[in-house]
């Protein structure tokens, strides 16, 4: 996935991972947009729901879809320790509004809150957010106003202080953590009223606004926060006991949360070198639970009776990129040969186990204005041939680049690789290590692979297809193109037929034009031991049922 341009990043690698998750916004209806979407992505007017609960033979499945509770009824015990698996590194970071790969993912959920986040019905939800309201007065104009009552992790409460610095330091180009925020927004902008309250108003109109402060990585931190600081101050249910980068967190329960105390004494997060060895800590109890099982292996926790497979809906997916301003790519026939070339249903089943569904080159799956029209793009070698010979690039050789630490990516290189022999292609798979893979070569290759959580369109957009996108893998879009134009217009358009004419404009060239060979569509794949209590698999973006919303509820029936 993505989430930055061409922007420093606050890390020792300039360019590096993404903020996977973006929310929709029921609030965001009061300006008329629209979209579905999970516990990260969200809904406003839309939802979708489909699943259930298959028993097996062996271990449970369950499956969303719906909302299917992996946990026993009843308050739970308290005490105890989890232990998660992950695949990481010693480049991953805690940072309270900053991700680079997964596991960085848990270890913020666990320790930061959002302004806003979702229910599992995708409407907008105030529950597990810091917000006690936000107003839209006009789609240029919002009025936070934070719960009372709210203490930091050193006991200090909760201001509009805190809320003022965390928008100002997402906004820091020297940071770059949010660049595409700052299209919207400048500390100019930022009114305290009050203790409690902070008064918004934003350089132009953006429906998209709402859905910003439901990213997972719209937290609050307290007012001078760095990720240097050697006490992480956070308000979440668990506070930084140790953390070593390529080994372990460990968090221990924050007694005085204010959503009320964690039945958790201490969650570890405990990183493997790869997913074989997180597998294998897994099946053999040397941990309770593990993060994105690869597809493979879900036939064996299956078979399992001590074991449970969460099958997350998502809209999820993973691409390969194309950098339509680099040869041979920055020929519009080459993208178009290379989009002919995978078998889509048998990439589902290939690489995503049939955990998932068949792409049509277009993200933001789950929003109300997806193009269901468009024509289904499908396999046509004869056709991908007689594009590349008409570009004069028949026996084209090139390097597709995938790292190790993300499930189903190298799987997915080595599929398109097998196809594109067919076309005459030859496809060099080129795995690294994902320290390496996602750092500053990161939306800097030709050719490579990524993956993202779903989004609404026009926060995708934001996030991967503009010139000073987060993660703009593609380069999208050309030069000679007005996308860019329509996209200013349709975030500022709050009559939602326009807006969503102007959005099929946009999504029209993409799916033409564009650099994404969107195959399809991932569900979400995690596991745990029958004994781990209070995981529900749920349509979602984040792994382990977002993390258990830090944990908060997830107990040991031990």
């Amino acid at each position: 996935m993505a989430d930055d341009s061409n922007n420093t990043v606050p890390t020792d690698r300039a360019l590096t991972r993404r903020q996977i998750v973006v929310g929709g916004s029921a609030a965001a209806a009061l300006v008329g947009l629209a979209a579905c979407g999970s516990d990260e992505e969200g809904a406003t007017t839309e939802t979708t729901a489909a699943g259930g609960t298959e028993t097996t033979a062996g271990g449970t499945e369950t499956t969303a879809g719906g909302t299917e509770t992996t946990a026993a009824s009843g308050e739970g015990k308290k005490g105890g320790t989890l232990r998660v698996a992950v695949v990481g590194s010693t480049n991953d970071i805690i940072d309270g509004q900053y991700i680079v790969a997964k596991p960085d993912q848990f270890r913020l959920v666990m320790g930061w809150e959002p302004i806003l986040c979702y229910d599992s019905d995708f409407n907008i939800s105030y529950e597990h957010a810091l917000a006690e309201n936000v107003e839209t007065v006009a789609a240029d104009h919002y009025i936070i106003t934070l719960k009372s009552g709210i203490k930091w992790h050193n006991g200090n409460p909760l201001t509009a202080d805190d809320l003022i610095y965390s928008f100002e330091r997402r906004l820091d180009p020297d940071l770059g953590l949010a660049p595409a925020l700052s299209q919207l927004l400048d500390v100019s902008g930022l009114t305290k009223v009050d203790d409690l309250t902070v008064d918004i108003k934003l350089k132009q109109p953006a429906v998209t606004f709402l859905n910003g402060l439901a990213e997972y990585t719209a937290t609050i931190v307290p007012k001078g926060y760095t990720r240097e600081d050697a006490e992480q101050i956070g308000t979440g249910p668990f506070k930084l006991k140790s953390f070593t980068p390529g080994a372990e967190s460990v968090h221990v329960r924050n007694d005085d949360y204010w959503g009320g105390a964690p039945l958790l004494d201490e969650v570890q997060i405990i990183d493997f070198a790869d997913a074989a060895a997180a597998v294998n800590a897994f099946t053999s109890g040397q941990v309770d639970a593990i993060m994105d099982l690869p597809y493979a292996q879900a036939e064996a926790v299956k078979g399992n009776g001590d074991l449970t497979l969460m099958v997350s809906e998502a809209g999820s997916w993973l691409p390969i990129t194309m950098a339509i301003d680099q040869a041979p790519f920055d020929d519009v026939r080459v993208r178009q040969a290379m989009r002919l070339i995978p078998n889509r249903e048998q990439m589902v089943q290939q690489v995503l186990s049939g955990f998932g569904s068949v792409g049509n080159d277009m993200y933001g799956k789950l929003d109300g204005s997806y193009p269901k029209d468009l024509p289904q793009r499908e396999q046509d070698i004869e056709a991908a041939k007689a594009l590349l010979a008409e570009a004069g690039q028949e026996n084209l050789t090139i390097d597709l680049f995938a790292p190790d630490d993300t499930a189903g990516l190298p799987e997915m290189a080595a599929a398109f690789a097998e196809m594109a022999k067919e076309a005459g292609v030859t496809v060099n798979v080129k795995v690294l290590d994902g320290g390496t893979y996602w750092g500053e070569q990161y939306t800097k290759y030709t050719f490579a692979t990524s993956f993202w959580g779903t989004r609404p369109y026009l926060n995708q957009v934001a996030a991967g297809s503009l010139k000073d996108a987060v993660y703009p893998e593609t380069h999208w879009p050309p030069a000679d193109s007005d996308f860019a134009d329509k996209y200013a217009a349709a975030i500022a358009e709050t009559d939602q037929e326009k807006r969503y004419a102007l959005i099929k404009e946009m999504q029209t060239e993409e799916y033409e034009d564009g650099g994404n060979i969107i195959w399809g569509f991932n569900n979400l794949l995690d596991a745990h031991a029958n004994y781990v209590m209070g995981l529900e698999a749920r349509p979602n973006m984040l792994n382990l049922d977002h993390f258990g919303r830090g944990m908060k509820r997830v107990w040991l029936d031990v």
